[in-house]
C-alpha cells in the first residue's frame, strides 16, 4: 500500500495568502480546474479508497477525482486543517505588521505558538497522525488518498518519519500537490518528494 498526501486545489483564500484554518472556503475556479487536471493521475495510480477532511475545498477536490472514478470516500473530520483562531482571514502580511513577534514565532518555532481560540500544532498533530497510524495498520488492499490541508498534511509528513513538529515548513505543500508514502509491511519505509500532478 502507498498513501498519497493531496492539498485541495486552489481557493480565492490561497491566492490573497489569507489565513483559512477552518473556515469552509470553497475552490475557485482555478482549484476545480487543478482538480479536474488530477483525474489522469488519480486514474493511473490505482487509488482504491479516499479520505477527505470535511472541510469544503478538500471535498469538493475528493469529489471531482472521484466523479470520473468512483471510489469509497471517508470522511474524516481528524483531518480538518488548524484552526488559527484570530488570525482567521487575515493576510500572512497583516499579521507580520501587526504581530511581530507572533508572527517570527509562527515562522521559526510554530511548535511554540499559543494564540487565543486557536488550536496548536501538538493538538493538530495527535488527531491527524491517529488517521495514519490507522490506516497503515488496517493494511489495506490498494493505495490510499488522503486529502487534506497544508499545516495538516505537513504534520502527517512529520508523523511517518518522526520528525519534529517545528520542522513543518521543511514540507510545505502547494495547492493539488501530492507528496507520496511508501508502505511495507505496516510501516512507512520511505517519503517520496512532492509531485505536481495537477500539471
Amino acid at each position: 500500500m502507498n498513501l498519497y498526501l493531496l492539498r485541495h486545489g486552489e481557493t480565492s483564500w490561497n491566492r490573497e495568502q489569507r489565513l483559512q484554518g477552518i473556515t469552509d472556503v470553497s475552490l475557485n475556479d482555478f482549484g476545480v480546474r487543478q482538480s479536474r487536471r488530477l483525474v489522469r493521475w488519480f486514474q493511473k495510480t490505482k487509488i482504491a479508497a479516499v479520505v477527505t477532511s470535511p472541510l469544503r475545498r478538500a471535498r469538493q477536490t475528493a469529489d471531482l477525482l472521484c466523479q470520473s472514478a468512483p471510489r469509497p470516500v471517508l470522511v474524516d473530520d481528524r483531518l480538518r486543517e488548524i484552526d488559527h483562531g484570530p488570525w482567521t482571514g487575515w493576510k500572512t502580511s497583516h499579521v507580520e505588521r501587526r504581530m511581530p513577534v507572533e508572527f517570527a514565532t509562527w515562522r521559526f518555532c510554530p511548535d511554540r505558538l499559543r494564540l487565543p481560540a486557536s488550536e496548536t500544532l501538538e493538538a493538530v498533530y495527535r488527531r491527524s497522525s491517529a488517521v495514519l497510524s490507522e490506516l497503515v495498520a488496517a493494511n489495506i488492499s490498494g493505495n490510499v488518498l488522503i486529502v487534506s490541508h497544508g499545516v495538516t498534511n505537513a504534520l502527517l509528513v512529520c508523523a511517518a518519519l518522526g520528525a519534529p513538529l517545528s520542522g513543518i515548513c521543511r514540507f510545505a505543500q502547494g495547492n493539488g500537490c501530492v507528496t507520496l508514502l511508501k508502505v511495507v509491511r505496516r510501516q512507512i519505509m520511505a517519503l517520496e518528494s512532492e509531485i505536481n500532478a495537477a500539471v
